[in-house]
């Protein structure tokens, strides 16, 4: 095994040998060219990647703009490895914020600038992307579309008339035989925006009860049938409703959408997104303007052009359209005609369906309506802008509001996420807030990408984050990206100018502004080594999900389908079972891209040519061996005839959580007969269910996803299968040429340490994404057509691993099969290898050449004391009039809270002559460092520590007898910015650390048999009377087969399942690994303590290892007491509040803004039967408090919250969980809504009840 990111070995075996050194490159061994003309990977561009794959800078125009500053930012930018940039209109822009944006922009001083800057990007060599708006979303031309106003010295006419239009429900209970005599709901405005009554229709009910709640158009199930269509006479519907049933008319009145108004825009009025004029006259105003310009650099330095958030606002879950649009739907004037022609007959005398249940026409209504919205809104909007960029040699970059769930899909987008994302060139997403590893964004942005035969997508990632990012958060949320096929990082954000309100305008900014900025050209290096490989790549993803466009269009009402605010107990399940489902199989290495349910459907809409054959799903040159569909209500026959054909060719589909009972055009009995076929039970009462087909096709359903990823990994090449497995890792599989490369990253912040079988027969290379450098694997073992490479993965650490046919000499690479040391930093080609050994004990090495196996072992017994470095150390924060201090390491936040920048510690060590013996390396540890790290020894260069482990090699840098070890160390801006308090520094604990370099020569013939015991995790909560599950790892090697027997050792009265179990693993010289889950039971009525739990293994004579399992018994799933002084049990301070303390059994901290939070540590509580948490706290002021928990189904959101209402002084409050299949991942605790001082005693996760 071994840790790729230690820095610093000097000696040249060594700084060969971790990343360079065992098989760096054979020499002479590049075989054929890698670049662009071959497809091949190239480990040039790989080492120097090009600026197409570096991070692009969203360069905020947020001031007063001059040539002379507009040009030193452009030399800061490539000074710091980045050459793209988006031009990106901001708040501000002009000089005053909030002011001078909307004159500015557009302005003939504007395009000067523009002009200036892309003339400077074509001298330098430099890509000036645009962007086609001012902040966002696009369309509305900083008010001009609307309102008009100048462009660059013409003059702009207003058109009123070009705001959004929506569609509204207004309802009244008619009983049989009375009158129902009402003014036209239709208000008179100022001006020519005046409401329309579209249809006012009459509906006998279909039961007894009200069509009208809470004033709002939505009860009792209606009559479609029934319809009648009423006129108004004089402005008023009159009409008898017949005798003996109840009736209800429901008004349809077209409104404007007045109040809602763009971003940071209050003033401005947003555009119509069906009206094709609107988009003619943004194109003119904007496009036209940019092209007049520089459109002479188009298609060379302006590659392309930024669309950004466009939609329907009128129902935004935020409520910004106010509350007459709430429950509306998207309209234009003159859409009657146009539902019209599109459905074949009048769809809008059915238009009630879209708020209540009609009877067997609702769910083709639905679709009806959502089809033709989507086709309008290509037709008005995207389809002249793609023309428009296509014509002028550009790319148009899509970026949708709200990717993360499918209400949003429709009430932003118009419910077909595809076809509405069809016409860009290059798609789009954002990440904004933060990181949530379950958000599905990446998957849908690449999904995109693969459905169209686009080469890439991008994503803007990083606005409102917040100033407290760092460096390892934005490498760690990166590397999430690329796992899930993004190729292209927009930097969110470059701001010109952080002066005032702009630095807390969608912070932060990643610019000159912010303390890591010295450091960005690491994280573009970075950046351009993760994403360099997969350019031009053709992804390798052995599964397909159905996305599910009709569930999407016709599932739930506008008053319920709320998207990021929740989507009903209809759309709900749908939306969770979909995101579930694409965890489960991420989680499980699993690679997929999202199908449309409209491209299985051969939709002409969406242009897709979605084949079948041999068994898989087929398009251009991707295949997809599996198909798996997460709850859908709603599927359509013409998609169903695909999903058979596949099965009947040999293929496989998996339904999973439900089977759909509603087809799209209202064959519903069609539909519920034939998914009974196929997969052999009830849609209406589906149980778990098997069957096969002919040509070995086969069609399962599982009722929830526990055995999801086991059925689906049968069914397919998953690409890579992980030993033992493990959630916390993403792999992402693409071919280039006749090579193959998988992205590996670990998610979590814990190490990893898993071997993974690749499905590729070849020789492994490791491609390092710090140094550039690129290694063959040195521990790996190959059989016909896969290769099983051991790694050892750092926290948030992502690699390369690759495969280049003709890179070496097949069977001519010496490699090692097996070692239990730290790491293999030498393979020479007469096998004797070079390790590192963190701690005494029998080392040994396995290793191979052709078909000859050699091996080796010694005894290291060297006890590696460390030298701790803890006591007082020398300080001083470097700005101006800084005095030194001397005290113990923590965080510096008690001497100023709100200094921003760095710190130096210093302090001095005395090195025995024999803590440098021969045959050690002397790591420097320093433990928790808030935020970036450099150190220096004996005056020497500092050595850069950019995120965890901040750990560095400087055996050659220490001497006998005195040294001075300065780090210096660079926190976030938020302390000053914020003004929260985050911890800041060096907080150790720091040591230097000895290590053994051990040298075997392999001997051929010799055999090795060595074992570990491991035990995750070592401690544990349970209930009395409940089970915890522990799982035992056996990690070894043996000649042929390591076998032995594991056994526990449990209290009295507690059981342990298996108490005992026999292990036999194929190793044959190979490291093997195996998990065994271990139940422990624990008796009703045990005390509440702490219990520990014996677990161990041995082979028939041999020694045996044992490993002890802390069991905590208490009345709650998890809690956390904070009873031991500054131990905050894992949890940390999120935003806007000061450093956590624990001290008399209480976490303490301070609010210091408007959204205060804490997060705690990953748990795993099964929710099947809910939960409750309780806190117990104490509060200075009152206020309102809210609990989040993220799920094995997403992360913090809204529908995973409650509220409570925080009392000043001490109180116990119970937030429940609703029981779920999900499992119980994480807590944030918001304590209040504003600032005040607060003492944590408890918070427990209860049973239910």
């Amino acid at each position: 095994m071994m840790r790729k990111n230690l820095v610093g070995l000097a000696t040249a075996a060594l700084l060969v040998g971790l990343f360079g050194a065992a098989q760096a490159e054979d020499s002479g061994s590049e075989g054929p060219d890698w670049d662009d003309t071959t497809g091949r990977l190239d480990p040039a561009a790989f080492a120097e990647p090009p600026s197409t794959s570096r991070p692009h800078a969203f360069w905020f125009w947020n001031g007063e703009l001059t040539e002379a500053e507009l040009d030193r930012q452009l030399d800061e930018m490539q000074a710091n490895g980045v050459e793209e940039f988006f031009i990106h209109p901001r708040q501000g822009l002009g000089g005053e914020f909030g002011v001078t944006e909307n004159d500015y922009y557009l302005s003939t001083d504007y395009f000067d600038k523009v002009e200036h800057v892309v003339e400077q990007a074509a001298d330098r060599g430099m890509k000036a992307w645009l962007y086609d708006d001012l902040n966002w979303p696009s369309g509305f031309a900083g008010g001009r579309t609307v309102r008009g106003g100048e462009v660059d010295g013409r003059t702009i006419e207003a058109n009123p008339t070009y705001v959004p239009w929506y569609l509204t429900p207004i309802a009244a209970d008619v009983p049989g035989g009375t009158t129902y005599d009402q003014p036209v709901a239709a208000k008179d405005r100022e001006g020519p925006v005046d409401d329309e009554l579209v249809a006012a229709v009459a509906y006998r009910k279909a039961a007894s009860g009200s069509c009208v709640t809470n004033g709002e158009a939505r009860g009792v199930e209606l009559d479609g049938s029934s319809a009648r269509e009423l006129e108004p006479q004089d402005g008023r519907l009159s009409w008898t409703a017949p005798a003996g049933d109840g009736w209800c008319v429901v008004q349809l009145v077209q409104r404007p959408l007045l109040n809602y108004h763009p971003d940071l825009e209050p003033d401005e009025p947003y555009v119509d997104m069906l009206n094709p004029k609107v988009t003619e006259k943004f194109i003119d105003i904007t496009h036209e303007s940019y092209a007049a310009r520089v459109g002479e650099q188009f298609g060379d330095t302006i590659p392309g052009i930024f669309n950004d958030e466009p939609g329907f606002y009128n129902n935004f879950p935020d409520g910004r359209g106010g509350a007459d649009s709430r429950g509306s739907v998207a309209w234009t004037p003159g859409f009657r005609d146009y539902l019209t022609h599109n459905a074949g007959y009048d769809l809008t005398r059915d238009l009630a369906a879209l708020w209540y249940d009609t009877g067997s026409d609702t769910t083709k209504v639905r679709v009806g309506y959502q089809d033709a919205l989507s086709d309008r809104y290509n037709e008005a909007h995207t389809v002249p802008l793609a023309r428009w960029a296509d014509d002028h040699g550009i790319a148009l970059i899509s970026n949708p509001l709200v990717e993360e769930d499918l209400g949003s899909h429709r009430l932003i987008q118009g419910g077909s996420w595809f076809e509405m994302q069809r016409e860009y060139q290059l798609p789009g997403m954002d990440l904004i807030g933060g990181l949530n590893p379950s958000a599905i964004t990446p998957k849908l942005n690449s999904s995109v990408a693969h459905l169209f035969g686009r080469e890439r997508n991008l994503a803007e990632t990083f606005g409102a984050f917040g100033w407290d990012l760092t460096m390892e958060e934005m490498r760690r949320t990166v590397a999430w990206e690329a796992s899930g096929g993004v190729d292209l990082i927009d930097n969110h954000a470059f701001y010109y100018s952080t002066d005032g309100k702009r630095a807390f305008e969608s912070q932060p900014s990643e610019f000159f502004q912010n303390t890591f900025w010295p450091r960005f050209h690491r994280y573009a290096d970075y950046v351009g080594r993760l994403t360099e490989p997969a350019r031009g790549a053709t992804p390798v993803n052995p599964v397909g999900v159905l996305y599910p466009s009709s569930s999407v269009m016709a599932t739930g009402t506008p008053w319920d389908v709320r998207g990021f605010a929740g989507n009903g107990a209809a759309l709900g399940p749908v939306d969770a079972s979909w995101t579930g489902t694409s965890n489960a199989l991420l989680q499980g290495q699993l690679d997929f891209d999202y199908l449309d349910e409209l491209a299985l459907a051969g939709d002409e809409d969406l242009g897709v040519d979605l084949e079948v054959s041999k068994g898989d799903l087929v398009l251009r040159d991707q295949r997809w061996q599996t198909l798996v569909m997460p709850r859908a209500d709603v599927l359509s026959l013409e998609a169903l005839d695909t999903i058979e054909q596949m099965v009947r060719s040999g293929g496989t589909v998996v339904a999973v959580d439900g089977l759909p009972s509603k087809e799209a055009d209202g064959r519903d009995a069609q539909l519920r007969t034939r998914l009974e076929a196929l997969f052999g039970t009830d849609p209406l009462h589906a149980q778990k269910s098997q069957k096969d087909h002919g040509s070995g096709g086969r069609a399962v359903f599982l009722p929830d996803r526990s055995e999801l990823a086991d059925v689906v990994r049968e069914r397919v090449t998953p690409g890579v299968t992980l030993a033992p497995e493990t959630s916390a890792v993403r792999v992402r599989h693409v071919r280039r040429g006749g090579d193959d490369a998988f992205l590996v990253v670990n998610l979590s912040d814990k190490s990893v340490r898993t071997t993974a079988d690749f499905d590729v027969a070849g020789v492994p290379e490791l491609w390092n994404l710090d140094t550039g450098d690129r290694r063959v694997a040195p521990v790996y073992s190959k059989s016909d057509d896969s290769t099983a490479v051991d790694l050892d993965l750092d926290p948030y650490e992502a690699v390369w691993v690759t495969f280049r046919p003709g890179a070496h000499a097949p069977g001519r690479t010496p490699h090692l099969t097996a070692t239990n040391a730290a790491e293999v930093t030498e393979v020479t080609d007469d096998l004797r290898t070079t390790l590192v050994v963190e701690e005494p004990g029998t080392v040994y090495a396995v290793g191979s050449l052709g078909d000859r196996q050699y091996a080796a072992q010694t005894e290291v017994t060297d006890p590696m004391e460390p030298i701790a470095l803890g006591g007082d150390w020398d300080f001083r924060f470097d700005a101006d009039g800084a005095s030194t201090v001397t005290r113990p390491l923590r965080s510096w936040t008690d001497l100023d809270p709100d200094f921003s920048g760095s710190g130096a510690y210093t302090r001095e060590v005395e090195v025995p002559t024999d803590f440098l013996a021969d045959g050690r390396r002397i790591r420097l540890d320093l433990g928790d460092v808030r935020e970036l790290a450099a150190v220096s020894v004996n005056g020497d260069a500092p050595t850069p520590l950019d995120a965890r482990p901040y750990v560095v090699d400087v055996t050659d840098r220490l001497h006998p007898g005195s040294n001075t070890i300065e780090v210096t160390v660079t926190n976030t801006r938020t302390n000053q910015l914020e003004h929260s308090p985050r911890a800041s520094g060096l907080l150790g604990p720091v040591k230097l650390q000895p290590v053994r370099v051990v040298s075997l020569d392999l001997q051929e013939g010799a055999e090795v048999t060595s074992y570990e015991l491991s035990v995750d995790p070592a401690r544990t909560t349970v209930l009395p009377g409940g089970t915890a599950t522990v799982r035992a790892r056996i990690d070894g090697v043996a000649p042929d087969t390591l076998a032995g027997t594991l056994a526990t050792q449990a209290p009295d009265g507690w059981t342990v399942e298996p108490a005992s179990a026999p292990v036999a693993l194929d190793s044959d010289g190979r490291r093997v690994s195996h998990e065994v889950p271990l139940d422990v039971s624990v008796p009703a009525g045990t005390a509440e303590g702490s219990y520990e739990v014996k677990v161990s293994f041995s082979t028939d004579g041999g020694e045996p290892v044992s490993r002890t399992v802390t069991v905590r018994v208490s009345n709650a799933f998890a809690s956390w007491e904070f009873d031991t002084p500054g131990d905050t049990e894992g949890w940390s301070a999120g935003n806007q509040v000061s450093e956590l303390t624990v001290s008399d059994g209480v976490l303490g901290f301070s609010a210091t803004g408007g959204d205060p939070y804490v997060v705690g540590p990953n748990v795993d509580v099964d929710l099947a039967g809910g939960a409750v948490v309780e806190i117990t706290m104490d509060s200075s002021v009152s206020g309102q408090g809210q609990l989040f928990w993220a799920t094995t189904d997403g992360g913090f959101a809204e529908s995973r919250s409650g509220r409570f209402d925080t009392v000043a002084g001490t109180g116990t409050y119970r937030v429940p969980i609703p029981a779920q299949a999900a499992g119980l991942r994480q807590l944030r605790l918001d304590p209040l809504s504003g600032t005040g001082d607060l003492a944590v005693q408890a918070i427990r996760v209860l049973p239910a009840g």
